[in-house]
């Protein structure tokens, strides 16, 4: 038999689908006039990055029955007079504090902390890819639930780091050191071949001392 993958909806496509078919689909099912309700797009957008972290949309649904089922009474309080929009505001009453929150790119950088961009079965996002040493026996210790490919791409990014700087006089005694990298948010698996440039970066300014400007980021 041959595997089939299907990748998950991007944020753009999330959007599309809850305007013209999710959103419809609930005001019909909790008897609302379209024009009494209206979802602001910044109100959506923010369920879908901030409330839910999917590959398909049935989390983004069952997040608009939610916040439809809250403002159903303020329109039978209003005798149906009075039209409604959902904005920021009142996601945040409703569905309460963020869920997830995206990594942030201006966070103040040390040297071994680079920021890489990333895939995830939700979209790709930014990550900031950390490596530092440790009184060791030499190992390279990966963390953050990385698939096969980026493992193979870290022990390649020190492969080439240690024959670089063996040739210049090195800097540090790889025999006597562990190498811990680990990539934040554990709790998403991540793969794919772009993250080479960016983990071999890591490890030179982390064996150099010279910090990376946190704002660029690396793929490829």
């Amino acid at each position: 038999m041959e595997v089939i993958d299907l990748t998950g909806y991007t944020t753009a496509e999330k959007m599309h689908i809850a305007k013209n078919h999710l959103i419809p689909k609930q005001l019909e099912a909790h008897g609302i006039k379209p024009e009494l309700l209206k979802f602001s797009d910044e109100s959506v957008l923010s369920i879908i990055s901030s409330y839910t972290r999917e590959a398909g949309v049935r989390d983004l649904e069952r997040k608009i029955s939610e916040v439809m089922r809250f403002m159903t009474e303020k329109i039978v309080l209003s005798n149906g007079d009075q039209s409604f929009e959902v904005n920021d505001q009142v996601i945040n009453d409703v569905l309460g504090p963020e869920r997830y929150v995206p990594e942030v790119a201006a966070r103040l950088a040390s040297p071994g902390v680079v920021t890489g961009l990333a895939w995830t079965p939700h979209g790709g996002e930014i990550l900031f890819i950390e490596a530092r040493t440790m009184p060791g026996t030499g190992k390279l210790i990966l963390t953050g639930q990385l698939g096969d490919v980026m493992k193979e791409s870290a022990q390649i990014a020190l492969s080439l780091s240690r024959s670089h700087l063996s040739g210049a006089g090195s800097v540090i005694d790889f025999d006597k050191k562990d190498i811990h990298i680990h990539v934040p948010s554990g709790a998403i698996p991540k793969d794919g071949p772009s993250a080479g440039v960016t983990m071999i970066t890591t490890l030179a300014s982390l064996f150099t001392g010279i910090r990376v400007n946190p704002k660029l980021a690396m793929t490829g």
